[in-house]
């Protein structure tokens, strides 16, 4: 089974760029955009996107993340195949890289250059704001990383940026994307625009937001960065301030559309996820009436409850699975939202980052995020409205009201395995993370997982490579 699962990531990977071309309004193109000699803008930002979204929810970033950071289980060989998941896919540690470098990061900034010439300020804006997102993600995985003399010309072993100074770059790109766009001007990415259909008051939150969460990721290793979250919070309609605001990646209900998560079960398990299962370290914060359980989870017939399972924990016929519903066919890619905001806030006023620490407001931004994640997903909106009345804790009165909104986060964030992965990371210092997570079983003796490694082909062919390389378990610079 092991080797049967790395070669279906691989598999997997292949089968998902191939299917790029059936993206067609967002994708004139089946090839790399760059080995044309004159492409437009919207193309290049188009194939960047569809192939960030791929590449996001495949088996060399979903999968590993996912089973690594602990928010599904595997079901050992009951399912996907007992594993030591600290061992990482060279192959998949060289897909990441290459995604996020050749063909998702240089896409956008060819489409940059090319709104520029055009004279397009909202278009290179909106490839910025995506951009900024890439490269956070890329070093939320890796730490260190190319980006001051990533793609430029003529630098062929670009140095590697400490991840501080690339999260402050970061929020230097989004301010300046922010003070160009401009709702008034009709120039700008519509039609291939697939989140927001050139809504530039939308983009505008979008990037407000990205840029909220970059600092939330930095304030515990850098406290000056409370100041500008205090302003932040205190304009909440700058950010993504409603459900209808959401940034996501859409898909359709056809073969050729669909979810990448449920195209992997369609191409090998015939459309049935055989293989995910409720992981004990979310499924259990949610027991006994939280009203998602049946739409996170499916029960098998017969069985008497929601039986959760440890990360590689042999399951059997009686242990609760991923649902068809997370894994259909549109599910969407989620990249920032409502309630993942809404649950931040919550936190900033809890801590008193920035602000004078308010256990009302905390709470009304609990609910509040609490009720738009449980409706968002689908929940009974009687069941959820009584979930909150009777089941949520008063913050004010609780010894630990963080730890409370941290496992919310925690539990929002479950098939967002690149987003809980961080958030478990930031939510204390090692030891005291929420929720507290054990080591595997089968995986290396030692330290929890903190990162990617390099990917092997940049490791031996750029000589600016950090020394000594990270290992597995090394923690990033705002990891505490």
């Amino acid at each position: 089974m092991k080797k049967f699962n790395k070669y279906l990531i691989i598999t997997f990977l292949i089968f998902t760029v191939s299917a790029f071309s059936s993206c067609k309004k967002y994708l004139d193109i089946n090839t790399d955009p760059t080995t044309a000699t004159s492409v437009d803008g919207k193309l290049l930002f188009g194939y960047a996107v569809t192939y960030w979204d791929q590449s996001r929810s495949g088996g060399d970033i979903y999968i590993p993340i996912a089973l690594m950071s602990q928010t599904i289980a595997s079901g050992g060989n009951f399912g996907w195949g007992k594993d030591n998941i600290y061992v990482l896919s060279p192959t998949s540690l060289n897909n990441a890289w290459t995604f996020y470098y050749q063909r998702i990061g240089n896409n956008l900034n060819l489409a940059i250059k090319a709104y520029e010439a055009a004279g397009n300020k909202n278009g290179v804006a909106q490839c910025q704001i995506v951009l900024a997102q890439v490269v956070y993600e890329a070093s939320l995985m890796f730490g260190d990383i190319p980006y001051t003399e990533a793609w430029k010309t003529g630098i062929a072993y670009p140095k590697f940026d400490a991840q501080k100074d690339v999260f402050e770059s970061l929020l230097k790109l989004l301010n300046g994307a922010i003070a160009s766009l401009d709702p008034a001007n009709p120039l700008k990415i519509s039609d291939y625009d697939i989140y927001y259909a050139g809504d530039i008051s939308k983009w505008i939150k979008t990037a407000n937001s990205i840029k909220f969460k970059i600092l939330m990721t930095m304030v515990d290793k850098d406290p000056t960065k409370a100041a500008e979250i205090g302003t932040m919070v205190a304009n909440p309609s700058s950010m993504i301030n409603d459900a209808t605001d959401n940034w996501l990646f859409k898909y359709g209900a056809t073969t050729t559309n669909s979810n990448p998560k449920q195209r992997l079960l369609a191409t090998y398990t015939n459309g049935e996820n055989q293989w995910f299962f409720a992981n004990k370290n979310v499924l259990d914060y949610m027991k006994p009436t939280d009203p998602r359980i049946p739409i996170y989870f499916d029960k098998p017939a017969g069985a008497t409850g929601y039986i959760s399972s440890q990360t590689e924990e042999e399951a059997d016929a009686n242990s609760a699975k991923i649902s068809a519903y997370l894994y259909r066919q549109d599910a969407p890619d989620l990249l920032c939202t409502y309630q993942e905001l809404s649950l931040l806030e919550a936190e900033v006023y809890a801590r008193g980052l920035g602000v004078t620490k308010d256990f009302t407001k905390a709470q009304a931004l609990y609910n509040q995020g609490l009720q738009a994640a449980m409706l968002f997903y689908g929940a009974d909106a009687g069941a959820t409205s009584t979930y909150i009345s009777t089941q949520v804790p008063d913050l004010s009165t609780i010894a630990d009201p963080v730890k409370e909104i941290h496992l919310q986060q925690w539990v929002d964030l479950m098939d967002r395995p690149i987003e809980a992965f961080t958030q478990w990371r930031r939510s204390g210092p090692d030891g005291s993370e929420v929720p507290q997570l054990a080591l595997p079983v089968g995986a290396t003796a030692g330290p929890l997982i903190r990162r990617y490694i390099y990917s092997v082909d940049e490791s031996n062919a750029n000589p600016n490579l950090p020394k000594p390389t990270p290992v597995y378990s090394d923690k990033q610079w705002f990891d505490l």
